[in-house]
């Protein structure tokens, strides 16, 4: 039985909640087109919807007097690269180590690991030999596209159909850790509470990349980033502060 007042909102709207209750990989995301481009837009508003009373209460602490632990971004002023990094950088790297596998298709599955696995090179290997952690991390993004292209247009893994649940919301909870480092004072499960809006972002973002493919989900991520920040600088310009 449909909740009350929701018969009324968009099929991608409605079925957001039935997803949740039972996550499950569709056979095919929608082709990019403007009924899923409409669709990305109004879902932005049912992710923004879900922040609202978070952001609402947030305001009313910081109001009575309760002082948020020390972001990274507090005190950074929001230059044009900062900018471009917030809205177009991380939702591009974001959605495509967090989410891009998601499809559990091998050739949305392998090139993460082995981009991970460059990364990992580069940090382990770089510093002390920089040729050899050059070469294994040049290999392992070559090899990485190699495997996108070989493997193109084959089915989801039947192991990852069936625990598809625990993948999803495996990628919201890994989503949402990584921004505690956004913050630099307190420790882990005292700031669990304040990434509780990325894990309702990541769970519609999780939805859209399945439903609409992974463009969806970056462009949500984009404006949704785009969001904050225009509300941000509003604030700022409202306090008079330059």
């Amino acid at each position: 039985m449909p909740r009350p007042g929701l018969s009324a909102a968009p099929a991608s709207v409605r079925g957001f909640w039935p997803f949740l209750k039972a996550p499950a990989l569709p056979d095919r995301p929608a082709r990019l087109s403007g009924a899923a481009l409409t669709s990305t837009v109004r879902l932005l508003l049912l992710d923004l919807a879900l922040l609202a009373p978070i952001v609402l209460v947030a305001g009313l602490a910081q109001m009575a007097g309760y002082q948020l632990p020390d972001n990274v971004f507090a005190n950074m002023p929001l230059t044009g690269p900062l900018i471009t990094l917030i809205v177009i950088g991380a939702p591009l790297m974001e959605e495509l180590l967090f989410r891009s596998w998601l499809s559990g298709r091998p050739q949305h599955i392998a090139p993460p690991l082995l981009i991970v696995a460059a990364l990992a090179a580069l940090i382990l290997l770089g510093p002390a030999q920089p040729l050899a952690g050059g070469a294994t991390a040049l290999t392992a993004l070559v090899v990485a596209g190699i495997a996108a292209w070989r493997w193109r247009g084959r089915n989801p893994l039947p192991f990852f159909r069936r625990h598809f649940r625990w993948f999803y919301l495996a990628a919201t909870a890994a989503f949402a850790s990584v921004h505690l480092t956004n913050y630099t004072e307190g420790t882990a499960l005292f700031l669990l509470p304040l990434v509780i809006p990325q894990f309702l972002t990541g769970l519609v973002l999780g939805y859209v990349r399945v439903r609409n493919g992974l463009w969806s989900a970056i462009l949500l991520h984009a404006l949704h980033n785009g969001v904050i920040v225009g509300a941000v600088l509003l604030a700022t310009r409202a306090a008079g502060v330059h």
